[in-house]
């Protein structure tokens, strides 16, 4: 029963967002993003990535994103991880809604969670894999006909320490 019950997570993650996503029309968003981070000992990398999110809820989106990070030189980072974002229900708030920045609808501020797996590459053949789990903070802009994002965002955890960019991508 043990060796089962994290296949079963697995699989509860995966599909459960999918049903979801098919009584709803356009929640399912891919993007791409590029970023700084300190992902490495000798100083900074320069990351890119891609994600697929899944609007679970209102302000819940569930998803996996890929990134890639190095320095050029001596280092390389690949980080499959998987993330949960809540956006903050700011317009909700009679004050902030008349505000353009707080005004946006499906998107605004966010906070997310990621886990993964960093697997680390250097000059040799070592391959170090180390548990990933950061906190993003970001927001998510949508152009005016909703179906394009912008989002600017920071993170912290680990094994990045931190970390800034920019993710861009569309809704279908």
């Amino acid at each position: 029963m043990r060796k089962t019950l994290p296949i079963l997570f697995f699989m509860f993650i995966i599909f459960f967002p999918a049903g979801k996503a098919c009584a709803q029309s356009k929640a399912v968003q891919l993007g791409f993003g590029f970023e700084g981070n300190m992902n490495t000992v000798h100083g900074g990398a320069f990351g890119r990535s891609i994600s697929v999110d899944i609007q679970l809820f209102k302000y819940i989106v569930n998803g996996v994103a890929l990134t890639i990070s190095d320095d050029f030189e001596r280092f390389t980072a690949i980080e499959p991880e998987t993330f949960v974002r809540y956006y903050l229900p700011l317009n909700s708030i009679p004050a902030l809604r008349e505000k353009a920045l707080f005004n946006i609808k499906d998107g605004g501020f966010f906070v997310q969670g990621d886990i993964g797996v960093s697997i680390d590459m250097g000059l040799t053949a070592n391959v170090t894999p180390r548990l990933l789990g950061g906190l993003t903070m970001g927001l998510r802009y949508l152009f005016k006909d909703g179906d394009y994002y912008i989002e600017p965002f920071l993170k912290t955890g680990y094994p990045f320490l931190f970390g800034g960019g920019l993710r861009f991508g569309c809704k279908f």
